[in-house]
């Protein structure tokens, strides 16, 4: 009865944000006027912390965190809950597991203001924090295990001895294939029982027998592992998650379809240019105002201070609920490329590549660009003297000076980079991509634009 009170009062607690967002599918337009009018200037006082994430030049930025930007992202949050709770009224029944970060050594409040929630759960705010002591089987104290096997161990143990557990929310489908893969190669040490059989016979399907929803990314790169987990729990549902970043939240799932989050902040849409596909500063419009087939760039204004901030994000218009445009993330403008939610720049790139010039020296030719298989990158490298090439660790550390790669490879999604010394490299590399070298424009970081190409040069690279 603990566990059924416990949810019972979130979804409570979710019906007036719903109520407001149901309410916005008859005028989003509307609804956008009363979330400026609702919004109060942010001073230096109101700023709780700072959360980090990736810059588009820097290797890490802290955006201040507020308690009008948490009351922001729950109005987000709320609507989508409730959904989950109407369409599978089961979930009254069960616990959840909200997958809980290492609490990484950049997170670390150093002197001065906080930076960084101590773990994900605080997101949803104190009351919420209140009902996850019922309803989350892994305790909050996991963030503290800093060594990513004794995290994953911990994490593993809790939540196989949780018997009702009905919800898993994480972000990269990624995530929850490693658990599963390491509670496989690991069972007798994370579980007892039948569990033990059910995971060396990979019959992960039969684990949790409450479970209703697991909750992740599943566009762009993350599309395909978001299939294997439909595969490996057939009788699941699998719902992709809205398009949400530290700074804001641009959609969130509504009974499945992924719809602008038209109460929480201002959105502004600036439309792409269809040759360079980069959005077009000053070409900003409402959410009232998409239009089916478009795509656009997005910009928040936030509870935090921001005005017109650009995420960096594409998203294409692909219908509507009432009035409410539905949208789906593309790609990253600007050439990032984000595998599992590390958010590489080439600027970010360019910056790691002239560190590891200064101490290796100098090179020809350097490239980084993602493994076909999505579990890391690798640096092409051409010295512009003798062979000398960079230190694979000591290239990881100047990946890892993002905060998004270092949280990446903290959990186990990727792996540490390769280094592919590469003759002739400018040559090979157009080979591969079949264009003249004479008219070769070298990125520093590369994002493969099909499929071919990609495999291409996992092949020659020793892929």
């Amino acid at each position: 009865m603990r566990i059924f009170f416990a949810n019972l009062l979130w979804f409570l607690s979710t019906l007036p944000d719903t109520f407001r967002f149901v309410l916005a599918l008859r005028d989003p337009a509307k609804a956008q006027a009363a979330v400026a009018r609702r919004r109060k200037p942010t001073r230096e006082s109101d700023i709780l912390l700072y959360e980090p994430t990736s810059g588009s030049t820097g290797g890490t930025k802290w955006i201040p965190y507020t308690a009008q930007l948490r009351r922001e992202f729950m109005r987000a949050v709320n609507p989508w809950m409730a959904s989950l709770y109407l369409r599978h009224p089961g979930l009254l029944l069960g616990t959840h597991y909200w997958s809980i970060s290492p609490y990484t050594e950049v997170r670390r409040p150093p002197d001065g203001k906080r930076c960084g929630f101590a773990e994900d759960r605080e997101y949803l705010g104190p009351i919420r924090c209140l009902l996850t002591r019922a309803l989350f089987p892994v305790p909050a104290a996991v963030a503290e295990v800093r060594d990513p096997d004794q995290h994953t161990r911990q994490t593993l143990t809790a939540l196989l001895a949780s018997g009702r557990l009905g919800l898993i929310s994480i972000w990269h489908p990624s995530a929850l294939l490693r658990l599963l893969e390491f509670a496989t190669l690991h069972a007798e040490e994370v579980t007892t029982g039948e569990q033990v059989q059910r995971l060396k016979e990979r019959r992960y399907d039969e684990l949790w027998p409450h479970l209703r929803i697991i909750s992740c990314w599943d566009a762009a790169f993350a599309r395909t592992d978001a299939e294997r987990l439909r595969q490996l729990f057939p009788k699941v549902e699998v719902e992709g998650k809205g398009l949400l970043a530290t700074e804001g939240v641009v959609t969130f799932p509504w009974f499945g379809q992924r719809v602008a989050a038209v109460t929480s902040h201002t959105l502004i849409f600036e439309r792409v240019d269809s040759v360079t596909g980069e959005p077009i500063a000053g070409a900003g419009i409402g959410p009232e105002c998409l239009k089916v087939g478009e795509r656009y760039g997005v910009a928040l204004t936030t509870g935090n201070g921001f005005t017109d901030y650009r995420l960096g994000d594409v998203v294409a218009c692909v219908g509507h609920v009432g009035r409410v445009p539905r949208l789906e993330f593309l790609y990253r403008s600007g050439g990032t490329v984000d595998l599992h939610g590390e958010k590489l720049h080439p600027a970010f790139v360019a910056e790691s590549l002239d560190a590891l010039s200064a101490a290796y020296g100098k090179y020809r030719f350097a490239v980084l660009y993602p493994r076909h298989d999505r579990l890391g990158y690798r640096l092409l490298w051409e010295a512009e003297t003798g062979d000398a090439i960079p230190d694979p660790e000591a290239a990881d550390a100047e990946l890892k000076k993002n905060f998004h790669y270092a949280h990446a490879r903290a959990l186990g999604q990727l792996a540490q980079v390769e280094i592919v010394p590469v003759e002739k490299a400018l040559q090979v590399w157009c080979g591969i991509m079949g264009i003249p070298e004479s008219s070769a424009k070298i990125p520093t970081l590369y994002r493969p634009v099909s499929d071919a190409i990609w495999r291409r040069l996992d092949e020659r690279m020793g892929g």
